[in-house]
């Protein structure tokens, strides 16, 4: 055992000087969130309204779903960038403001959020904007704000945009701006609350698979604040299920990721590497080699603490595998 040991820990030296060529872009929050947002509000611009019949403006805001679709978020921002230049010229607010959601979505899923508020803000501006899409500017401005590290005006947008009585699914997504800005002021208990009071359980049970998603790992995140990590390993798992069912395959692997963190903060070792395990080989599969090198460098050093040969050798397998640059079958 001993020798196995040292192969691994050798082994993890290496994966952690790759590593440092690339991390995982942003935070769980904007990861979770673009998810969840752009499954509602994206689909609007597949397939636009009636009123939403100019061929340009429905070209380009056809071409940024599809970018965005693939994960090609920045020629995303720009096709939608090119369907607001269009939705000016048109002079039609409201697709110039379904434009500006769509391209904060893609600007985030980019690391990008400071380049967003200025055009939610245009759209914003303009009086002729409905207030169904006002309601979404400002979901997309709090979620913006969340990402910059500004819980107040999270807090302040999310009023603002609830006043304007949204839709369970945009309120929902309200909602998880806010309770995020709670936990960044380290308040786990007012986002709980917040959660819990602006709809039901029942309520979040209805809506779409991506946020459910978010639901239960924004809940995972409160019970990892409040020190409840075997919890908040439970929570993961469940979103991970919730986010495979939403056709989410990236974000299913970093909720698998993040729940064996908490299961090895539980002391659950042999549920930690299995979750590490399974992480790593996903986000391989699916071409995300920088986050399979965490999620597997993480599953090593657990692998080391639990001193169990079998999940040494695996760990040591799957590193092998990364080595040799073969694509596992997603």
């Amino acid at each position: 055992m001993k020798r196995e040991k040292s192969k691994v820990r050798g082994q993890r030296t290496e994966v952690r000087i790759q590593m440092s060529e690339g991390r995982v872009r942003g935070s769980g929050f904007r990861e979770c969130w673009a998810a969840a947002l752009a499954a509602l509000l994206l689909a609007g611009c597949a397939t636009p309204q009636a009123q939403f019949s100019d061929a340009d403006w429905v070209s380009h805001a056809t071409t940024g779903r599809g970018c965005f679709e693939r994960g090609d978020f920045r020629r995303g921002a720009d096709a939608y960038a090119r369907a607001q230049q269009r939705a000016r010229a048109l002079d039609d607010a409201d697709a110039l403001a379904v434009s500006a959601v769509n391209r904060a979505v893609c600007l985030l899923a980019d690391s990008r959020p400071a380049e967003a508020g200025a055009d939610l803000d245009e759209a914003l501006a303009d009086a002729r904007t409905s207030p169904a899409r006002r309601a979404e500017l400002m979901t997309a401005a709090a979620r913006v704000e969340l990402a910059l590290g500004r819980p107040d005006e999270v807090l302040s947008r999310g009023t603002a945009a609830l006043a304007l009585k949204p839709r369970p699914p945009l309120r929902a997504q309200i909602l998880l701006a806010q309770s995020g800005a709670w936990l960044v002021k380290s308040d786990p208990a007012t986002a709980a609350k917040v959660l819990a009071e602006g709809l039901s359980a029942g309520a979040w049970a209805k809506l779409p698979e991506s946020i459910r998603a978010e639901w239960t790992a924004r809940r995972g995140e409160i019970a990892a604040a409040e020190q409840k990590p075997a919890e908040a390993a439970a929570l993961q798992d469940e979103a991970a299920a919730f986010w495979k069912q939403a056709g989410r395959l990236p974000e299913m692997a970093r909720a698998l990721a993040v729940a064996g963190y908490q299961k090895k903060a539980a002391g659950d070792l042999p549920g930690a590497c299995d979750r590490f395990y399974r992480a790593a080989g996903s986000l391989w599969a699916q071409g995300l080699q920088a986050e399979a090198i965490r999620a597997l460098d993480a599953g090593v050093v657990c692998a080391e603490e639990l001193k169990d040969e079998d999940t040494g050798r695996r760990m040591a397998d799957l590193y092998v595998t990364f080595k040799s640059g073969k694509r596992l079958s997603p």
